[in-house]
């Protein structure tokens, strides 16, 4: 049975902003970026086992823009960009807030990568920035959730810093 972890990040510096290259981050765009990031989601999530049902876009909106942390610059989708193609988003990750609005924890929300752009550092990318923006929001600490069956997120948490909470 899988179990949900709660994890943690103190953070004593500034993160550098990071880049990768062959990825562009962007910012969500509105009502079209709903479509992409449920098929995104559906992707990313079709060969877990736990906490995953297919959504539509009244879910999106409950668990997003209907949220009183909610506001476009929270959430960002990784476009690859290739040779002669147009730039297909690949991951997406929102930084959401829990507890009141303007003074709630900041949490990891959603971190998504399609399978076929895992260990390319798109992961470790959303993570960075999201660290960035809590930095510089003058908040001093991140938290998420994952499941325990979800073994490479956990790897990729605990390799950046991220320890388990307390109980």
């Amino acid at each position: 049975m899988a179990v949900i972890l709660q994890l943690t990040k103190r953070l004593t510096e500034r993160p550098e902003p990071a880049e990768l290259a062959g990825v562009k981050l962007r910012h969500y765009a509105g009502q079209d970026d709903i479509e992409t990031w449920l098929d995104l989601r559906r992707r990313a999530f079709a060969r877990q086992k736990v906490g995953i049902d297919n959504w539509d876009a009244a879910d999106f909106q409950r668990e997003f823009l209907r949220k009183p942390w909610w506001r476009p610059e929270t959430m960002w989708l990784a476009e690859a960009e290739a040779l002669l193609v147009p730039a297909k988003v690949v991951g997406t990750v929102t930084l959401a807030r829990r507890g009141d609005a303007a003074a709630g924890k900041p949490v990891v929300h959603w971190l998504c990568v399609l399978p076929a752009y895992r260990r390319r550092g798109i992961g470790r990318l959303f993570l960075r920035t999201l660290e960035t923006a809590v930095w510089d929001s003058g908040r001093r600490q991140i938290w998420l959730e994952t499941h325990s069956a979800w073994r490479e997120a956990f790897e990729l948490y605990q390799s950046l810093g991220y320890e388990p909470v307390d109980s």
